[in-house]
């Protein structure tokens, strides 16, 4: 293959290579961007030739028409001198769910929900403007480095309502889509409707939960058992491979599973039960500043041992004042337990408590305790716990917090700009933690005087949290009212 085309796309590396077409990564010399390179690999002899260029066509068409942020942009489409068509898209940089389930295992219930909250946000939006997928699977699904999710591959996908120079393109007789995640009314040659994307995204769910499909293909079996299986079996039930999924979420992924299309939830159902597994989950000690929830350990976390409840009575008085806003003195008291448990600093069984007192010595207003506390803590975790660990990750963003309180802007600043990539990766862009962080990036830029750069990273987290947070959540009136006080600044300057 020719390594520039048109005189403006340099190829570098072949990315990969379907039924349709093989992919490349190119450089566009006149914008000077990355780009994807689609290429049809169907021959000119070929008796299907028109048919599989038009159907390579429509995906140009609707991939376009969906123009949303989690599908990979198309840039330009054409025919080379040898005849052959390509399509010119966004560049993905990222993972895709299949490779990461290899090499990680099933994922954490956070990242399967964001997952399931961003996937479900495409299909509403296609499905809103009559396009169905018709082949979503962890393979053409890809999370980047962000926590961004990206729904790939729209070349089987088929328009609800085609316009009127849109024929039907798949012959009869023809089963599009992949057998392990083709929807019961697929597999028994039904309309394939916008119910039969979210059986695929209950598939997705299922494997990615648990680290195996719904359905396993005995070796050497017809692949066509496997559609057999999905038309007539019932699957086990997700939790039979995962006991720790929340009750809501493992009903979803099954609900979502159900053979009559009219018993699966919708897209927005679909959202509005996996932001609920975003929720943080209460500490054995109330957190004092519960608006900012604790991760969650990501895909390569070590586990930790149980943490060790103090005592019911020394429990309960430390929330009693916690509850009436004495932070103070309610570190205090947790600090005395501490000190006669004469443990080293990173005993896991009492690092829960240790975050605590952190958080109620940051309450308290105690930023340089609280600092040491956080900055102690974190370097002894480190030295035996991954980066992706959820205590290191709360140690890092209190040392960030304290940094802020304690008016190094500069400092802070860059622990958070630091910690947020990490954060992404780990529980994905819509995690809650994520929103805090990136307001906290924000208000600082804000701080720092550079008021427009302030505006522009909050404009996008306001809407990131209208589409994602309930309306209640605090985190929308906290943002709402730093953005406009900095559209008030901007508008008198």
């Amino acid at each position: 293959m020719t390594s520039t085309f048109e005189d403006r796309y340099r190829l570098q590396h072949r990315l990969g290579r379907g039924g349709m077409g093989e992919v490349w990564a190119a450089k566009d010399l006149q914008l000077n961007r990355p780009v994807a390179v689609k290429f049809l690999s169907a021959r000119s002899g070929s008796r299907d030739l028109r048919r599989l260029e038009r159907r390579f066509e429509q995906e140009a068409r609707l991939t376009a028409r969906i123009g949303h942020p989690s599908v990979p942009a198309v840039h330009e489409t054409g025919r080379r001198a040898d005849d052959s068509l390509y399509i010119v898209m966004e560049l993905v940089d990222g993972r895709t769910l299949s490779a990461l389930l290899k090499e990680r295992g099933p994922f954490p219930v956070r990242l399967a929900a964001s997952v399931a909250i961003q996937t479900a946000d495409v299909l509403a939006h296609a499905h809103r403007i009559h396009v169905i997928h018709r082949d979503l699977k962890p393979s053409n699904l890809m999370l980047i480095d962000n926590g961004t999710l990206k729904v790939l591959d729209f070349g089987v996908a088929a328009a609800l309502k085609p316009d009127q120079d849109e024929s039907r393109l798949t012959k009869a007789n023809e089963m599009p889509g992949t057998p392990g995640f083709i929807s019961p009314e697929q597999g028994e040659g039904g309309d394939v409707t916008a119910q039969s994307d979210l059986y695929a995204l209950g598939c997705v769910l299922y494997e990615i939960s648990t680290g195996m499909p719904p359905f396993k293909l005995v070796p050497n079996a017809n692949p066509l058992f496997l559609i057999y299986q999905h038309v007539h079996e019932k699957p086990p039930l997700v939790t039979d491979h995962r006991s720790d999924l929340p009750p809501a979420f493992a009903d979803l992924v099954m609900r979502l599973l159900a053979k009559d299309p009219a018993e699966r939830p919708s897209a927005q159902e679909v959202q509005e039960v996996a932001r609920t597994c975003l929720q943080p989950q209460p500490p054995s000690v109330p957190a004092p500043r519960s608006d900012r929830p604790s991760p969650q350990p990501g895909p390569g976390a070590e586990p930790k041992g149980a943490a060790q409840q103090p005592p019911t009575s020394l429990t309960q008085e430390v929330r009693g004042l916690a509850a009436r806003g004495e932070h103070a003195s309610a570190a205090a008291l947790l600090e005395e337990h501490l000190r006669g448990a004469r443990r080293s600093l990173d005993d896991p069984e009492l690092i829960p408590l240790r975050l605590t007192l952190c958080e109620l010595l940051l309450a308290s207003e105690d930023f340089t305790r609280a600092y040491d506390g956080y900055f102690a803590l974190g370097g002894a975790l480190r030295r035996h716990r991954p980066k992706t660990d959820r205590d290191v990750l709360t140690c890092r963003a209190g040392v960030a917090r304290c940094l802020a309180e304690l008016g190094q802007t500069p400092e802070a600043l860059h622990e958070f700009e630091a910690l947020l990539p990490v954060q992404q990766h780990v529980f994905g862009a819509v995690d809650r933690t994520v929103f805090d962080t990136r307001y906290e990036i924000a208000a600082l830029i804000s701080r720092g005087g550079r008021i427009e750069a302030a505006r522009n990273q909050l404009s996008g987290l306001v809407a990131d949290q209208q589409r994602i947070l309930p309306t209640g959540d605090e985190r929308h009136s906290r943002a709402e009212a730093l953005l406009t006080r900095l559209n008030r600044l901007l508008e008198s300057a």
